[in-house]
């Protein structure tokens, strides 16, 4: 049931994205007076006077406040191949009893004007105006490396996934005292997804007229190839001259001009008398002639 909660609650912002917003997230083990027809599209001075209002009665003693930046609304709910797994699952644990979450904080120029400070300073604030005098609350932040700028969940899940281990870690600890409370945003989305539209029912041109466009500049580097550096080593060094074919065709050669030489000698070594080559005149040349 919590679960089906949940999922409901993170997927009812996709009939609607904008470039320029991200999800927030405050879920805590206490009881928090959340309205439960909270908007899921909220500018975000109005979810900084809640989120405010909330964390005001210092409802915990422990805090875990993440950052996580140019996160979408749709990093959370997607294919299973790209989502938050750890953390919605433990936005769907049973130790959680409230869940503040909007899926759409539309900021003005991508600016939230969220940061760990602000939430640090606000939870210190109001810890100390209640319990003058006693044990400060215990903060602990997260600050999560930025997600790349990418048009497609594919293109954002191994970073996605590296960033909810962390998290998870994280989250199962803090769960694990069970008095605690977490707060998750974003401390801008410059236009990570690309471009995107008010939808309202698949029926983008006739039902939405609000058009949302990136409109921060394109920054174009240009990538200039290092220097090669000069090979110094020697001609025998950086060149093989005598491979294994030039090795048998010089053992080749030299069986061949053995065996000529072996051949020149014996024609050379022959002798042949002069007295072969003389006219016979004896008595036998004569019975020849006859």
């Amino acid at each position: 049931m919590r679960a089906s909660i949940v999922a409901g609650l993170l997927a009812a912002g996709s009939a609607h994205a904008f470039s320029d917003s991200s999800p927030f997230l405050l879920f805590s083990t206490a009881d928090l007076p959340v309205d439960p027809t909270t908007s899921q599209i909220q500018s975000s001075a109005h979810v900084h006077s809640s989120a405010r209002a909330l964390l005001g009665s210092c409802p915990t003693s422990n805090y875990l406040l993440v950052a996580q930046p140019n996160v979408h609304a749709s990093d959370l709910d997607t294919p299973p191949s790209c989502e938050a797994h750890r953390l919605r699952r433990a936005l769907a644990s049973r130790a959680v009893h409230s869940r503040y979450v909007v899926n759409e904080v539309v900021a003005r120029n991508g600016v939230t004007n969220m940061s760990l400070d602000y939430f640090a300073a606000q939870i210190q604030s109001a810890c100390t105006a209640k319990h003058a005098g006693g044990s400060s609350p215990h903060i602990q932040e997260l600050p999560l490396p930025a997600l790349p700028v990418a048009p497609t969940c594919q293109d954002r899940a191994e970073a996605m996934s590296d960033n909810d281990y962390v998290l998870g870690n994280a989250l199962d600890d803090a769960l694990a005292m069970g008095d605690v409370t977490v707060v998750y945003f974003s401390t801008g989305n410059g236009g990570a997804h690309g471009e995107y539209d008010a939808m309202s029912g698949g029926l983008a041109d006739a039902q939405s007229p609000i058009r949302k466009r990136m409109t921060a500049p394109q920054v174009v580097r240009q990538v200039v190839a290092p220097p090669k550096e000069r090979d110094t080593r020697g001609l025998f060094e950086k060149y093989q001259f005598f491979t294994p074919g030039v090795f048998m065709s010089l053992f080749v050669f030299f069986i061949i001009l053995s065996i000529l030489y072996v051949g020149l000698s014996a024609v050379s070594s022959l002798q042949v008398p002069y007295g072969a080559f003389a006219k016979e005149m004896g008595p036998a040349a004569q019975k020849k002639q006859q």
